[in-house]
């Protein structure tokens, strides 16, 4: 029988005289699957993004007003911001680095098959064809308008789709964020979500520049038309059928 003294237990303590010993005598850190380097992009391009909203608040805002409001594009033009400005610069950035993002997710989460499984060399394979991509459709719209004397027009369609390429890198970016971080919620949700901004960005860009186009009595509206189907329309519709053919 057991009996008690004052201030203390004759009770044996569970954790003594056990033939359980440990195998590891330093603690050691527990990693998990987990990637920094997509951590790393985010976190620099919230930097930049609170860099800009603290110290550029005003343009900022002026530029996403821009592409929906042509007041505000006008006065984009004439204050003659362009691609060379420090605010668009770190936009351009942002447009860049989020649809790379976007689009290796998608890659990612649908398994497609690309000619390299390193998602570092995918990712900036990605971010150089976009930046070409642009380069050559800017070069494109500035040689039309030199062929048939449209400078003015040529240069307020390519504010347009530079305006557009600076907002969706904005709207983007808190999706790429719940891509990478929000668990919970099926990854399908914000792929489509991303999809439906890029396509509803991409209307409006087109309606901007139909309307620029009608404004002008110089501009052929069948020109027009061969414009839009062969260079904004039909590339956007055959990555859209490839796309729910690979997922279909």
């Amino acid at each position: 029988m057991l009996t008690a003294v004052k201030g203390t237990s004759s009770t044996p303590s569970l954790f003594q005289h056990h033939l359980l010993r440990g195998s590891i005598s330093q603690q050691k850190i527990h990693y998990t699957d987990y990637d920094y380097s997509i951590t790393g992009i985010l976190l620099i391009l919230y930097v930049m993004f609170v860099w800009l909203f603290v110290s550029n608040y005003k343009k900022l805002s002026q530029i996403i007003k821009g592409f929906y409001v042509n007041r505000y594009a006008n006065q984009l033009t004439r204050e003659e911001f362009s691609i060379g400005n420090r605010v668009s610069v770190f936009l351009s950035v942002f447009f860049v680095f989020t649809l790379t993002l976007f689009i290796c997710r998608i890659i990612s989460y649908y398994g497609f098959h690309t000619f390299t499984n390193n998602e570092a060399v995918l990712g900036i394979i990605t971010a150089v064809s976009i930046t070409v991509i642009y380069i050559i459709k800017f070069f494109i719209i500035k040689l039309f308008g030199y062929i048939f004397e449209l400078q003015k027009e040529a240069a307020d369609y390519m504010m347009t789709v530079f305006l557009f390429g600076n907002t969706l890198g904005l709207f983007m970016l808190p999706l790429i964020v719940c891509l990478a971080f929000v668990k919970q919620v099926p990854p399908v949700f914000f792929i489509y979500a991303g999809i439906g901004i890029i396509i509803t960005l991409f209307c409006i860009r087109i309606i901007r520049g139909v309307i620029l186009a009608l404004n002008s009595s110089r501009i052929s509206k069948f020109y027009l038309f061969l414009y839009l189907c062969a260079l904004e329309i039909l590339p956007l519709i055959v990555m859209m059928k490839l796309f729910m053919l690979k997922i279909g």
